[in-house]
């Protein structure tokens, strides 16, 4: 059986409108789950989010018929694909790769302005959205803890991330890490002239925002390549282990 493969939705993202949006993504393949953020990834700590994210992951392994420790491919889409890495970095016998597609990895612009506005109650009514802001906390230790698990993470992003600004502040600058950049031919010739320290592994060839990334057939087919990829090594391995001694 192949792994299992938890999708995890971005902010704000649940019930029918996420049903919709990763619906392209989730028919491709038989052993993927949805999963959605606790409160919307609004008002609850990421950090406490994982613990949701945790049961979410054990109720669709059971929902499979595998056990609680079965291993898996994590699919994160930008907040989501924050929580895929913190949750690998926290499992890693469990976790053989993570795909995270338009990560803000250096921080949302968004959620940082959004942070500030409800700032002036002297309550952080909006937790999930400070621990996405540049150089928040949550963000200072994922960055020091992913060289663990670097190469087993490959990373997608757009130039045309609405949300990230600049663009690259999506990718992940941490050697072992897979990046692969969306853009045209004239983009991704901008992006080597602009960021020579940011190389990219492989280009996506197209034009894509944020919010279309996981509509996208051309990063589909790179999600369920890599998820196939990591199935037969899987495979390999559990035959390597149960296969009998010959004397």
């Amino acid at each position: 059986m192949p792994v299992a493969v938890p999708i995890v939705a971005g902010t704000a993202i649940r019930g029918l409108a996420a049903t919709v949006m990763m619906k392209p993504v989730l028919e491709r393949h038989p052993n993927a789950f949805l999963i959605t953020l606790a409160n919307f990834g609004v008002t609850m700590p990421m950090e406490r989010s994982q613990q949701h994210i945790h049961d979410d992951i054990q109720e669709g392994l059971a929902a499979q018929g595998r056990s609680p420790d079965a291993p898996v491919v994590l699919v994160g889409h930008s907040q989501g694909a924050l929580a895929c890495l913190r949750y690998a970095i926290d499992h890693p016998v469990q976790v053989r790769h993570v795909i995270s597609v338009g990560v803000p990895w250096r921080g949302s612009l968004t959620a940082g302005r959004v942070s500030r506005l409800t700032s002036w109650t002297r309550l952080n009514l909006t937790p999930a959205l400070s621990d996405m802001a540049e150089g928040s906390a949550f963000l200072r230790r994922l960055h020091e803890d992913l060289p663990a698990i670097a190469e087993r993470v490959t990373n997608i992003y757009s130039t045309h991330e609405l949300f990230i600004h600049p663009y690259v502040g999506a990718h992940i600058d941490v050697p072992g890490v897979e990046n692969l950049l969306i853009a045209t031919e004239e983009e991704y010739h901008r992006h080597l002239r602009g960021y020579p320290e940011l190389p990219v592994d492989d280009l996506v060839l197209g034009r894509i925002t944020h919010l279309g990334e996981m509509n996208s057939p051309e990063v589909r087919s790179r999600i369920w390549a890599k998820v196939e990829q990591v199935s037969e090594e899987v495979r390999r391995s559990q035959g390597s282990t149960s296969a009998p001694v010959v004397t």
